[in-house]
């Protein structure tokens, strides 16, 4: 292996990904306050439901379309290397994973604007002029089973999304590898140079000291 292929397995994702990610996590936290909790914060603070509701109907449009640009540049853009020392298992769980997320985004996204079409609304785009286009006719029925359906792929989404939170940190706890800071700002190389630099007095007291006892450089 070349003395540039560990840099370049650990390579963080690009920006434009990282960006779309944490953008992502942002909407999706107010997705969840806004939908999971809206009556606590009509009857709590001085927000009335339909407010809550235009911010959770507009973070879910914006998630939708987000997560539609974050797949395209995925696939446009060229495959991140395997992290060094992965298994070829533990990257098929990843695959899948990730996989699962977007299509339960994409989804539940998808049913919620079903969901305003059926109860007979449209979703407006005020800055452009113009309203999403319907989806379906209005149908009671169908609004019903759609928000059953809309609920239970969120909270699966939700519980998946828990899963992937627990990984990242568990690979960079307890096998402190660059998993979570590939999605950092900060490139894993560049951190690792940093962590692992040492002051001009420690190289002079480390030059006094048997090599089995000098620190780390």
């Amino acid at each position: 292996m070349s003395p540039s292929a560990p840099a370049a397995a650990n390579a963080g994702y690009p920006r434009l990904q990282i960006l779309f990610h944490w953008l992502s996590v942002l909407l999706m936290a107010v997705l969840a306050l806004a939908g999971g909790l809206r009556h606590q914060l009509v009857s709590h603070a001085a927000v009335d439901m339909r407010s809550v509701m235009i911010v959770h109907i507009g973070c879910g449009m914006a998630l939708l379309f987000l997560t539609l640009l974050r797949a395209a540049t995925r696939l446009a853009g060229p495959a991140l290397p395997p992290l060094a020392g992965s298994s070829r298992a533990q990257r098929a769980c990843a695959h899948a994973a990730h996989l699962a997320i977007y299509g339960l985004i994409l989804g539940s996204c998808l049913l919620g604007w079903l969901i305003v079409n059926a109860k007979g609304m449209a979703i407006p785009m005020p800055l452009l002029g113009f309203d999403f286009p319907r989806l379906v006719a209005a149908d009671p029925a169908l609004v019903i089973a759609a928000v059953r359906l809309h609920d239970w792929l969120g909270w699966i989404c939700y519980g998946l999304l828990a899963v992937h939170i627990a990984a990242a940190v568990w690979h960079h706890v307890a096998l402190k590898d660059d998993t979570l800071r590939r999605m950092s700002w900060r490139r894993p190389e560049t951190a690792a140079a940093g962590c692992h630099r040492c002051s001009p007095a420690t190289e002079a007291q480390n030059e006094n000291l048997a090599p089995a006892d000098r620190l780390a450089s």
